[in-house]
């Protein structure tokens, strides 16, 4: 079988095309038996003689995210062709909080990019559906995601696996401290603070002092904590292959989830985690249930997060030893080479069902 995904990730935003693209091309191509390509979605959507080329000889096309503009012509263009598509995609775009990068557009139907912001008409999220009806199938990493978007097409639950041997050889810098940990976007800066999380890390950075708050990514959610400098420590972004060496120095991970946009969320920060052997405390979530049994879960109030940290702080070695158990066992099934079969079985039984 030949797959090409069309990522939708620009270089300084790359994350989810890594996860949900180019992780699972790399374990295809080590198969021996299948074949997959990448293509950038603005390739796609012209329709440029790369992607005539590559797209050709494809028996699935998926096409990652963004289904609106010439994107959707381009779709047709191949299903014309005999193509099977799969739309994948892994935002709640339909619950897009006001603090995301991206609520302009998905909220509002304004693009704000190249000069004075314009109106799109129709709006990207109707053209969205329009996308989703388009596509032979989609595939989502989350259930409730796909509960969510039945009604438009042939929804299935294909969970993000995570590539383990980039992750097998980081380690730790040396310190003496406790390093409470957190990486993300801005898209994750409303729940950050709204589920309690920020004052429940100052509560804890008052009651002990060896206690750190490590914050990568984003920086407006590193200058809002109120935490003193010396009890906080800033990461910038870093390259995908840089970033399990980052993850290393945290003694304790955070997951916080807020609303209905994060319900929707994949599991893949959590997973992270575990297959680090660090042990995490995340919001009551649909986001990491399937988790539940591997970590430490808190309702969204600065009481709660703060019970629980300050715990993890004073018995770190029992709850490291903990986080070393099933839940790194667990975290290694989920090996991106040990699940590709499911992946690509995925991708055969809609293209055998896209023909009958």
């Amino acid at each position: 079988m030949k797959i090409v995904y069309v990522y939708a990730d620009e270089q300084g935003e790359w994350n989810s095309s890594e996860w949900r693209c180019a992780v699972p091309a790399r374990a295809i191509n080590q198969t021996g038996h299948h074949r997959a390509d990448l293509l950038n979605l603005i390739d796609f959507g012209a329709n440029t003689p790369l992607a005539q080329t590559v797209c050709a000889d494809a028996d699935v096309i998926v096409v990652q995210r963004k289904l609106y503009g010439p994107v959707l012509s381009a779709m047709q263009h191949w299903k014309a062709r005999d193509k099977v598509l799969i739309a994948d995609f892994d935002n709640a775009y339909q619950f897009i909080p006001d603090t995301h990068p991206e609520y302009a557009l998905w909220a509002l139907g304004i693009d704000k990019r190249g000069g004075l912001p314009v109106k799109l008409d129709p709006p990207p999220l109707k053209e969205f559906q329009w996308g989703l009806r388009l596509a032979h199938a989609v595939t989502v990493p989350s259930k409730r995601l796909a509960d969510d978007w039945q009604a438009y097409a042939n929804v299935r639950y294909l969970p993000d696996f995570i590539e383990v041997r980039n992750y097998e050889l980081a380690w730790a810098t040396p310190h003496d401290s406790v390093i409470i940990g957190w990486g993300g976007g801005a898209s994750y800066r409303k729940s950050f603070f709204a589920s309690g999380l920020g004052t429940a890390l100052q509560n804890v950075c008052r009651a002990r002092p060896q206690a750190k708050i490590m914050i990568c990514g984003d920086a407006q959610i590193f200058d809002q904590l109120a935490v003193s400098n010396d009890q906080k420590i800033y990461q910038p972004w870093v390259p995908y292959l840089d970033w399990p060496q980052v993850l290393g120095n945290f003694d304790i991970g955070l997951a916080p989830f807020v609303g209905e946009y994060d319900q929707r969320r994949s599991w893949r920060k959590v997973l992270e985690y575990m297959l680090m052997k660090i042990p995490w405390v995340a919001s009551e979530s649909p986001a990491c249930f399937d988790l539940r049994g591997y970590g430490w879960r808190v309702h969204n109030t600065p009481g709660a997060w703060e019970r629980v940290l300050l715990d993890m702080v004073d018995n770190l070695p029992a709850y490291k030893q903990e986080a070393a158990g099933e839940a790194y066992l667990f975290a290694l099934g989920q090996n991106i080479e040990e699940n590709v079969e499911l992946i690509i079985n995925t991708y055969a039984g809609i293209y055998d069902q896209a023909f009958v």
